[in-house]
């Protein structure tokens, strides 16, 4: 089992402007609560890969610093994964993916989703953790969307 959360919002930016904007993940951490420092990024590379260095913070844990491999399908997909050999890796794994579609002129519908698939005895916050996950993916959506918007 593990805990899961997804939140689809339609964004007034091309599939482009949305995931360049991810990408920036100092900038990005001012839509997302749960980052609290970003560290070192590299990449993407000419195959779309890199990683993040940052400390983040989840429910009911201490922040704690970890590291996040990414891959980039231009235009239409990110996806975020916890890499090995971090401490987190202990207490749980992680995907976090953005799919990006262009809709009407203009309009991109984004799907961000997250998967935390705690390890032993941390299994038993999965289910409390849920209901916080997806508040925190509807929250983060809104403000990505506003954060888009007010940059045009």
């Amino acid at each position: 089992m593990s805990a899961t959360a997804s939140s689809t919002i339609d964004i007034s930016a091309s599939p482009q402007e949305v995931l360049e904007f991810v990408l920036d993940l100092k900038r990005y951490k001012e839509v997302d609560r749960k980052f609290l420092r970003v560290g070192k990024v590299v990449g993407p590379d000419a195959e779309g890969r890199g990683s993040v260095s940052l400390w983040g913070r989840v429910k009911g844990f201490p922040p704690a610093p970890d590291r996040q491999d990414f891959q980039l399908v231009p235009w239409s997909r990110l996806t975020f994964t916890g890499a090995s050999r971090q401490p987190g890796r202990l207490i749980f794994d992680f995907t976090g993916s953005f799919a990006c579609k262009a809709s009407t002129e203009g309009v991109t519908e984004v799907t961000h989703s997250y998967e935390f698939s705690f390890k032993g005895p941390f299994r038993r916050v999965e289910k409390k953790l849920a209901l916080w996950l997806q508040q925190e993916i509807d929250l983060e959506m809104k403000n990505l969307a506003a954060a888009l918007t007010k940059q045009k």
